[in-house]
């Protein structure tokens, strides 16, 4: 891919909306590209972290726990494992690439590098970051408010079941006696 290339796929990055193309070019040109083969796992769950993917093209989904359950799938011009490039962390999915894929890496101490010779940058990033994560915890609270209900839901169908065992259990013992006399 050619440097123009990478600053418009950069330009339709969430994260770095409103980066002027200077700065989109010095990531660009610090960026390590990579091509991966369908399958080909780009990172592994728990395992450290030294930067994020902004997703060229092709498909990755990010998998977790034991039987490797989706979490979510992303397209060309997504960025995932960003938090990496601010902050020392563990990758909390595993990556796959789902077909022919490639990505450019920002590395922590590329990006870091342009956070600090470019502060109007960080706080960009930083009122970004807020968004996403007020972002999350309203998607947390619907998900909780969802638990909840099935919960409650739940515990009403049990208490019914419950209830409907009494009334059947009485039922059968006052016509036992019934038939007693």
């Amino acid at each position: 891919m050619s440097l123009d290339t990478d600053i418009k796929l950069l330009s339709r990055v969430r994260l770095f909306d409103g980066f002027h193309a200077d700065h989109l070019r010095l990531l660009a040109f610090g960026a390590e590209a990579r091509a991966l083969g369908q399958g080909t796992i780009l990172y592994r769950q728990d395992t450290p972290s030294d930067g994020g993917y902004v997703i060229v093209r092709g498909n990755v989904d990010l998998t977790s726990g034991l039987n490797d359950s989706i979490v979510s799938s992303h397209g060309a011009s997504s960025l995932i494992g960003e938090m990496a490039m601010i902050s020392e962390t563990m990758h909390a999915a595993t990556a796959v690439a789902t077909e022919n894929t490639e990505v450019l890496k920002i590395t922590r101490p590329l990006f870091l590098r342009m956070l600090n010779e470019y502060p109007q940058l960080a706080a960009i990033l930083q009122k970004r970051i807020s968004d996403s994560v007020n972002e999350f915890a309203d998607k947390l609270d619907r998900i909780r408010a969802k638990l909840d209900h099935a919960s409650d839901l739940a515990n009403r169908a049990a208490t019914a079941k419950a209830a409907a065992r009494t009334k059947s259990a009485t039922s059968a013992t006052s016509a036992n006696t019934e038939d007693e006399k």
